[in-house]
């Protein structure tokens, strides 16, 4: 908690200090509680990233081709009709998945 002003003018200066630093670290450890959240999500962003080859699921370009295919047969069959921004969309991260798998080879 913070001293006032007031409170600190009447105080000696030993005291005055030993003050300050009270609620330096008073500042300090709010400070510090307030970065805990933020180490969580570094702690399982972190921990994603090591398991991340463990489980990572290989595409290669037929897969890639095949789910292509797959929406466009959905799209002339009218599946996707009210979807259609999504569909092109999918469509579109698809080909940009694609392009990456081929500059990779």
């Amino acid at each position: 908690m913070a001293f006032r002003k007031k409170t600190l003018r009447t105080m000696s200066p030993t005291a005055r200090k030993v003050a300050r630093l009270i609620g330096e670290i008073e500042s300090v450890a709010n400070r510090l509680k307030n970065l805990v959240p933020d180490f969580q999500r570094l702690d399982l962003d972190s921990q994603a990233l090591q398991n991340r080859d463990k489980f990572a699921l290989m595409l290669t370009d037929s897969d890639l081709w095949g789910l292509y295919s797959a929406l466009e047969h959905c799209k002339q069959d009218g599946y996707t009709s009210d979807n259609k921004e999504w569909a092109q969309g999918i469509q579109d991260r698809i080909e940009e998945m694609r392009s990456k798998y081929s500059a990779q080879r």
